[in-house]
């Protein structure tokens, strides 16, 4: 990346303790040029000379006049671990983040979760009309004691030899019925209570207090913000420098120089044919002002060097003959 100091070696010589960054080429024709002496600025200065330099730089050309001094810009060079990444864009996702719907009819009579409100798993969001549930769950006990009255005279009977296999059979039937009749109402009685169903943010509500809902109406959306996800798409390519724990971090255009660590949680097990990606899932340490959809500049590091020596990426001279840079060396500039 341009922005980042990159390691470098010098060729023809020992690097010294400084390295010195052209701030102006010039274009000369002269002998061998070298930096000595201080400029005006109070830094040394690039001059050049007829024949042979005394400090030994490397010649930029042959014949013709002397080239001008020219300031230079001075900076130290240090040594520290250093990272390559594999850089792309991604969009956050909560891990979980789902919608509760109704799971039967009625009109909503308690509303307790607005947006923007943290629940904890199993509170109390909303509650609808239990009446007529109620009067259903109250049939379904008379009819199970009915049935169970009747069962248990066949039972009798069956012994005594006075009742035939079918009415037998036809009494348990019944029976059974009865009782998953009164299951069945105790579920949906339960149903008319709305809970929570994991820790989280209330991301949107859908309905409004006494509104009719029927089943599978959307009644809010819950989202659980810790951990945050980001799924990226790495080119197949990079499989070989892939690996589950990874570690990265991202950037976001509201949090401007701050980095958020992220490190690998899944590593999808196929590659896409129609794009020759692989599908990796970061998880992101969100440090409670991340959201889901912020869209993040993601860099997943792939390797890193300890104590390297590195430089600014503008001190190296890129040519033909190779990356070099110019050292200083006492009041002169050697290549």
């Amino acid at each position: 990346m341009s922005s980042r100091p990159l390691p470098s070696r010098p060729r023809g010589g020992r690097l010294g303790g400084v390295i010195c960054v052209l701030s102006l080429l010039v274009a000369a024709c002269g002998g061998d040029p070298e930096v000595r002496g201080e400029g005006r600025g109070g830094g040394p200065q690039l001059a050049g000379g007829r024949g042979g330099a005394p400090g030994g730089g490397m010649p930029f050309g042959q014949g013709a006049t002397a080239a001008a001094a020219v300031p230079v810009e001075v900076v130290s060079v240090a040594r520290r671990d250093i990272s390559s990444y594999i850089e792309t864009n991604g969009t956050l996702e909560a891990e979980n983040e789902v919608d509760i719907v109704a799971r039967t009819s009625g009109p909503i009579v308690e509303l307790r979760a607005e947006e923007g409100m943290a629940v904890t798993k199993g509170q109390l969001l909303a509650r609808l009309d239990e009446e007529e549930i109620r009067s259903r769950l109250e049939i379904s006990r008379v009819n199970l004691s009915e049935a169970r009255l009747a069962y248990e005279r066949a039972q009798a009977l069956r012994e005594s030899q006075l009742i035939s296999p079918e009415d037998y059979e036809q009494a348990e039937t019944r029976h059974e019925t009865a009782a998953a009749e009164l299951d069945g109402n105790r579920i949906l009685l339960g149903y008319t209570v709305i809970r929570a169903p994991f820790d989280g943010l209330i991301v949107n509500r859908y309905v409004d207090f006494a509104e009719q809902v029927s089943p599978n109406t959307r009644l809010f959306r819950i989202s659980d913000f810790d951990p945050l996800l980001c799924p990226i798409q790495i080119p197949e390519r990079e499989l070989s420098k892939l690996r589950l724990g990874q570690r990265g971090y991202l950037t976001f255009a509201p949090f401007q120089g701050e980095r958020f660590n992220a490190r690998v949680l899944r590593i999808s097990p196929v590659v896409d044919s129609a794009t020759g990606t692989i599908k990796v899932t970061l998880e992101v340490e969100a440090k409670g002002r991340l959201r889901p959809g912020m869209f993040a500049r993601v860099f997943l590091e792939t390797e890193t060097r300890a104590a390297s020596l590195v430089l600014p990426k503008a001190a190296l001279s890129l040519d033909s003959l190779g990356d070099t840079v110019f050292v200083a060396d006492g009041a002169v500039a050697r290549r």
